[in-house]
């Protein structure tokens, strides 16, 4: 695929000139996914609905995201077949959306089509997103990552604008129209970036790491995240077109929030569980002040649940890209595995507002009952997780402190008599090239060793590759097993050790 890969050459003027347009493309492409998302989020208070009343409408929302949830298990349990037929099943997959669109046009031309008729059309819908998000997480998963989170988050703030800009209208076949473009937008950039990824960059399907499934901990953490969007969105869409539409759009201030993390990249020790963190108070203070409020305080605090979600939502998404393509992850396995309890929980929290709306009519001390049950169960559950998180970071922490100093002060060292010694030019390079193939070092390990052997710490080495400080940390925690030491002290000996070998 030699004439293929000309968007990927980077040839003339090094990776970020040779991969602008690609991440252009890529922006503008990932913009048309989220614009879709949100609107298919949002779906019961738009026009791609208007055919139905809203209980049926929010009932075929539902229908669609637990075909969405069941489509990532299935992708997840047949990974490395789907990631082998990649290109054509998600291109035909994700262009079952349309079917909704044309469900949508038979019902408004010919009156009202049988009820399951639109059941099966927003179950293919569930499939149809299941399908793109994939596409496009394998998509960043191949794709040198040092610009991916810049390319995700922008294309978020253009996803979020082209979501008000479809959606504002609220006329039936400007919606309609819309929406097409949206799908046809996202699946056509993905598919023509994806048929012009270089061969040479795509690995075998079983050379690619397969991850061990998320712990109960992590699961039910990230479900509960899930309850609370999916029980949010319903409420907005029960509040009419307005409500949603602001609900909607209120997304783009914790966009905006996980672009500032992309913009300052190696500069800051970011990660999910400090995202998580950060997201939490005002999540949880969404829940619990909800029932207090009518009409505008309670979009208020619908619109402060989205925006801490959309900010965890976004960075999940751009650091799981840059993971897969960092460590060689199965793309298709660890994405897929990491969106089913998301959608399960998204699911249970639309279910709980279907039957506390329309079912129970719940209001008063009850609703405000069980909205207090749904903060505690967050707050649990993050608590639980967020402590693991915590522990195991603090234990990589001082394993990538020991010894630090005295490296440093040791490569230095080396450096002065490498300059001097005209008989073995570049013998520290040489030396790092003969651990790394020793020690079957996987290239980005091969990249940051040298660094490391020099005594470079996590920040030094996350700036000079353009990638976080948590990345680095974890390349250097596989370094570190693959050579059996424990200190940057123990791995300079080893790279000393090739000198005494060959004297």
């Amino acid at each position: 695929m030699a004439e293929s890969s000309a968007v990927f050459d980077t040839s003339a003027g090094g990776v970020d000139d040779g991969l602008r347009s690609t991440h252009i493309l890529a922006t503008l492409g990932f913009g048309c996914l989220l614009g879709w998302e949100l609107s298919m989020v949002f779906a019961p208070a738009f026009p791609l609905l208007a055919f139905c009343d809203l209980r049926q409408a929010i009932f075929l929302r539902v229908a669609s995201v637990l075909a969405l949830a069941l489509a990532y298990a299935l992708s997840a349990w047949k990974a490395d077949w789907v990631f082998v037929h990649r290109n054509r099943l998600f291109t035909l997959g994700s262009l079952l959306a349309l079917v909704t669109v044309a469900n949508t046009c038979a019902n408004l031309l010919f009156g009202g089509l049988p009820f399951g008729t639109s059941v099966l059309a927003w179950v293919l819908i569930g499939v149809a997103q299941a399908s793109i998000a994939l596409y496009w997480c394998v998509f960043f998963s191949l794709v040198p990552a040092r610009r991916t989170p810049l390319t995700v988050s922008l294309g978020s703030v253009v996803g979020t604008t082209l979501f008000v800009i479809v959606n504002s209208s609220g006329v039936v076949w400007v919606n309609l129209m819309g929406i097409i473009l949206l799908i046809v937008g996202s699946v056509g950039l993905v598919a023509y970036l994806s048929l012009h990824i270089p061969r040479d960059s795509v690995l075998p399907v079983k050379e690619y790491r397969r991850t061990p499934t998320l712990s109960w901990k992590a699961a039910l953490s990230v479900a509960c995240h899930g309850v609370v969007y999916g029980f949010m969105s319903i409420e907005l869409c029960s509040m009419g077109f307005e409500a949603a539409l602001v609900g909607g759009a209120s997304g783009m201030v914790g966009t905006l929030l996980a672009l500032l993390w992309s913009v300052l990249g190696p500069r800051v020790d970011i990660d999910t569980g400090v995202v998580q963190r950060i997201s939490l108070p005002p999540l949880v203070a969404s829940v619990l002040l909800f029932p207090f409020f009518d009409g505008p305080g309670r979009i208020a605090c619908a619109c402060l649940a989205n925006i801490a979600l959309a900010h965890t939502t976004l960075f999940s998404w751009y650091s799981t890209s840059v993971e897969n393509h960092e460590f060689r992850l199965h793309p298709v396995d660890r994405f897929a595995l990491r969106q089913v309890p998301s959608q399960v929980g998204f699911f249970f929290g639309s279910m709980l507002a279907y039957v506390l709306i329309f079912v129970l009519q719940t209001t008063g001390v009850a609703f405000s009952l069980v909205m207090v049950v749904l903060a505690i169960v967050v707050v649990a559950a993050f608590s639980v997780y967020g402590g693991d998180e915590s522990k195991t970071k603090a234990q990589l922490d001082e394993m990538l402190a020991l010894a630090a100093g005295t490296a440093a002060g040791l490569v230095r060292s080396q450096e002065d008599d490498e300059a001097v010694d005209d008989r073995r030019p570049g013998r520290f390079k040489q030396n790092c090239e003969v651990v790394a193939e020793r020690y079957v070092l996987t290239p980005r390990e091969a990249e940051v060793f040298p660094l490391l052997a020099k005594g470079r710490n996590a920040a030094y080495i996350a700036e000079n590759l353009g990638v976080s400080p948590a990345t680095v940390k974890s390349h250097i925690y596989h370094i570190y097993q693959k050579l059996g030491v424990n200190s940057q002290q123990n791995l300079i000996d080893i790279v000393d050790g090739c000198d005494d070998r060959e004297s």
